[in-house]
């Protein structure tokens, strides 16, 4: 069923046959643009440089890995309840397991899985 850009998907009047609805400006009610007004009333917080920092970097990973067909997987094993990191290409086929030191923490030498 196509409808035309006066036929509303419902009713059996279409929105050119009707006659405007005028409500009294007194007895409008007032739009509150909630967003303006939380931004106003919380301070937001400067963000450390180095936060930035890292957010590029994962930005540019994130671009690497798109751009060899590849993206990175979490899941919970079933049996262990833990979390998985698997690298896969982009039809879904597993490439590798991934330790999750390798994704957060490349330089440390913890725990390869989460607890």
């Amino acid at each position: 069923m196509m409808l035309g850009s006066n036929v509303l998907p419902f009713g059996s009047r279409s929105i050119v046959d009707s006659e405007p609805h005028c409500v009294p400006e007194a007895a409008r009610a007032e739009v509150v643009d909630l967003a303006i007004r939380r931004a106003a009333a919380s301070p937001v917080a400067d963000i450390p440089s180095e936060v930035l920092d890292e957010l590029d970097a994962a930005a540019q990973l994130w671009l690497d890995l798109r751009e060899g067909d590849r993206e990175v997987r979490f899941d919970t094993n079933a049996q262990s309840g833990r979390v998985e990191a698997t690298l896969c290409d982009n039809e879904g086929g597993v490439v590798r397991a991934l330790p999750l030191r390798e994704l957060v923490r490349p330089d440390d030498d913890g725990p390869q899985t989460a607890a």
